[in-house]
């Protein structure tokens, strides 16, 4: 499942991608970056006559009556996951901020070939949803918001199902520490994870004087200085700073796109609007020696020192023959313990998100898999979640109580180093020290007896964090639509939530699937 914000009529402005991808990433034009948004297609834009625009103003202006005032927002994770599910509203917002009003043509449109207009809409859009305020710099990329807060949106989900608690939910009490390699001079993504999560606080690093200067303005502004540290750094550093105040949640990194002057150059001369129109980014913006495969790659080699002092390395990538690199090298590393997915706005603009990890819990399925069929299979991590029972016939939600205890009755007699269910939501989690559901196992243990049993399941049962195997076990209804009105049936699905060794998932699952199949077979 792609972490899609499908605004209809805002689409990114990029360029065509040559190698298969749909879109490249960041052409660099500031104040519009690849960054900017732009209202429809371009051609549908020329297109557009004087009268019919004025037809849609006056029909979104109808939406807020005279004196109207805005409802209270209530910043909830819900809200957050909501943004941009809709696009927004330019006449409101026009009329609820002035300076964003008189840059819009008959009360409803932007002109996003004026950088001042698109630097607004970013100034607005993080003040309206988030409530944040920044400064731009006028020769430096202004960051189209909904493009940088799918990734936040991503790394929130990346990290609450990866969690220590291993409950797979966002856990507000966690503090979590997030390094920004190249913060630029708007401090997004510091800003905005700071605007949805309370417990989160940031490292931002950057080579760039004049962005280093913005960067520390927008963090105090927003009275953020005591969360976010803004750390100077220069070419030949590494990316990642000296480690010795703590361990790091995540590193994120959004790299420059172009390989060098001469790709930039020859890229924007293939755009069907001449490229200088708005493009007033800075070169340290938008070019590096090898561009955004390179400069992953460097971040990757030095993941191989730090190891899992990071919990997760995370990029986001324009192209996807750049993920397919980099998924590449990363299996020749022999790290199996990856997610990827893509960001997408709008019809046709779409980048990757890329993550990897030396530690050994497993992200969910919708965060390691989020690139639907974009990807080939052989490129993607491993299924970590699947089905294992669903009742023969529909309408059996009275066999959840049986499901219960078949599951608890099995889990119990096997030798886990430990076990919980919680009843509330249905969900169990355990862990082991290997495949201790095997009949080898079972008849080992039979032979060395109890106490043997119990020496081996002895020392620290909730020192779990580096047993071999860690999986949930959670029984869902679901509404059958195809039966009568309101009847539901259950269905039990196996998470994988720790270990290196698939087959173990595999097996586990297995054995699982039969019993149920077996035992409920009577129930029904």
């Amino acid at each position: 499942m792609s972490t899609m914000l499908p605004m209809q009529g805002i689409e990114p402005r990029c360029l065509r991608e040559q190698d298969g991808c749909d879109l490249s990433r960041d052409d660099g034009n500031v104040a519009v970056d690849d960054r900017s948004i732009q209202r429809g297609s371009r051609s549908t834009r020329r297109a557009r006559s004087t009268s019919h625009e004025d037809a849609v103003s006056q029909k979104q202006c109808k939406r807020r009556r005279p004196g109207q005032r805005d409802e209270p927002r209530v910043r909830s994770e819900n809200y957050f996951r909501n943004l941009y599910s809709t696009e927004p509203d330019f006449c409101r917002l026009g009329s609820k901020y002035p300076e964003f009003g008189n840059l819009l043509r008959n009360g409803a449109h932007l002109d996003f070939t004026d950088p001042a207009a698109v630097v607004q809409l970013t100034k607005t859009l993080l003040k309206e949803d988030f409530g944040l305020e920044i400064n731009l710099p006028a020769n430096r990329l202004c960051p189209p918001v909904p493009n940088r807060h799918s990734y936040i949106l991503w790394l929130k989900d990346l990290l609450d199902s990866t969690s220590s608690a291993y409950s797979q939910q966002y856990e507000p009490e966690r503090q979590v520490t997030g390094l920004d390699i190249g913060t630029g001079a708007s401090l997004i993504y510091p800003l905005l994870g700071c605007a949805q999560r309370p417990t989160w606080n940031f490292i931002a690093t950057d080579i760039d004087a004049e962005s280093l200067r913005s960067a520390r303005e927008n963090a105090r502004i927003n009275n953020l200085e005591a969360r976010i540290r803004i750390i100077d750094r220069v070419t030949s550093d590494t990316l990642i700073p000296d480690l010795s105040t703590g361990p790091i949640d995540f590193v994120m990194v959004n790299p420059p796109f172009y390989a060098s002057d001469t790709e930039l150059r020859e890229l924007a001369a293939k755009k069907s609007r001449p490229p200088h129109s708005a493009c007033t980014g800075a070169p340290v913006e938008m070019v590096c020696d090898g561009g955004e495969v390179r400069f992953v790659e460097r971040l990757l080699n030095e993941s191989l020192t730090l190891r899992d002092r990071v919990q997760w390395y995370t990029a986001m990538l324009g192209k996807r023959s750049s993920i397919e690199v980099l998924i590449d090298v990363l299996k020749k590393n022999g790290i199996n313990n990856f997610a990827v997915t893509t960001f997408i706005q709008g019809s046709k603009t779409r980048r990757w998100g890329l993550a990897w990890s030396f530690l050994t819990r497993r992200p969910s399925p919708v965060v390691a898999r989020g690139c639907g069929s974009f990807l080939a299979k052989d490129m993607l991590p491993p299924v970590t979640a699947t089905t294992i029972y669903k009742p023969p016939s529909p309408d059996h939600a009275d066999l959840v109580p049986s499901l219960e205890r078949i599951l608890c009755d099995t889990m119990t007699s096997l030798n886990f180093r430990s076990w919980t269910w919680n009843e509330q939501r249905l969900r169990g989690v355990g862990f082991a020290d290997g495949n201790v559901w095997s009949r080898a196992h079972r008849r080992r243990r039979t032979r060395e007896g109890t106490d043997a049993a119990q020496q081996e399941s002895a020392g620290s049962p909730l020192d779990v964090a580096n047993c071999a195997f860690g999986f949930s076990i959670s029984i869902s209804t679901q509404i059958n639509n195809t039966a009568e009105s309101g009847s539901s049936s259950p269905a039990v699905t196996v998470c994988w939530l720790q270990g290196d060794d698939e087959s173990l998932f595999e097996s586990f699952s297995g054995v699982i699937r039969r019993r149920l199949r077996e035992d409920t077979t009577r129930s029904i």
